[in-house]
């Protein structure tokens, strides 16, 4: 069994490179979900693994984050193999699907869970400072490439702002405006309650939808959303997102 990075990029590549075919990606999706219905621990890695990626980890609790995914994740591997059985036989249908590329994240993570033993301490001890200073240094925007409101964060962090301001239209401007004068406590009440509306809106649009297609971007919208922290880009995102959905 190869380590659980290498499943968890073929499954993203192979729902990334059939999203624009519908019937296709629909049978991809009922396929890999299928197989990983069957294991409870598999989904585990598969949600952790993500998280890392994706999630905001304060600086200080980074490096007992990263100890406590290794701890929970190791004494699981056992469990997941069948899956990555089944999960082979589909990949090997997909080939033409499956594009390898490097993550630090998974790659790191695989070496800490995945390698065990005295001759790998040393390695180990590597790779953890490795994958905790890539997390501490994770820039805002980095962690939230998404397709909500890409437009206006390029804006709000433009060095020609003052330039760029002048050229959005009315209600552009008067939302990056509002977040720009929120206190720290005004912000979070504001990152709370257009967070809470977001998760709701999109649960209730994934009960109302049968298309598979739309409910994984939706899912996966949410998931984005749900990861995001109170700051004044990520308010300003879900401003302009919960615009977005309401038209």
């Amino acid at each position: 069994m190869k380590p659980f990075g290498y499943y968890k990029k073929s499954i993203d590549s192979i729902l990334e490179n059939s999203y624009t075919n519908k019937t296709l990606f629909k049978e991809n999706f009922h396929i890999i979900m299928g197989a990983m219905k069957m294991s409870k621990d598999f989904r585990e890695f598969f949600t952790l693994y993500n998280e890392v990626e994706n999630s905001t980890i304060v600086e200080s609790i980074a490096d007992t984050y990263i100890s406590e995914t290794i701890s929970y994740l190791r004494p699981k591997i056992k469990n997941i193999k069948n899956v990555c059985n089944i999960l082979d036989k589909v990949f090997e249908k997909r080939k033409n699907l499956i594009k390898i590329q490097e993550n630090k994240f998974y790659d790191n993570l695989d070496y800490l869970i995945f390698k065990t033993g005295a001759k790998n301490i040393k390695k180990r001890i590597e790779h953890k400072h490795t994958l905790v200073e890539s997390i501490k240094n994770r820039k805002v925007i980095d962690r939230l490439k998404t397709s909500i409101s890409p437009k206006l964060l390029a804006h709000s962090l433009s060095e020609n702002y003052n330039k760029v301001f002048n050229s959005l239209n009315e209600n552009e401007k008067t939302l990056i405006s509002e977040v720009l004068k929120l206190d720290e406590q005004k912000l979070k009440e504001e990152f709370e309650i257009n967070k809470g509306n977001i998760v709701n809106r999109i649960n209730k649009l994934v009960s109302e939808h049968n298309d598979d297609n739309l409910k994984a971007k939706l899912v996966e919208t949410k998931n984005k959303v749900l990861t995001m922290q109170p700051t004044r880009i990520s308010v300003l995102q879900l401003k302009q997102f919960s615009q977005d959905l309401n038209s």
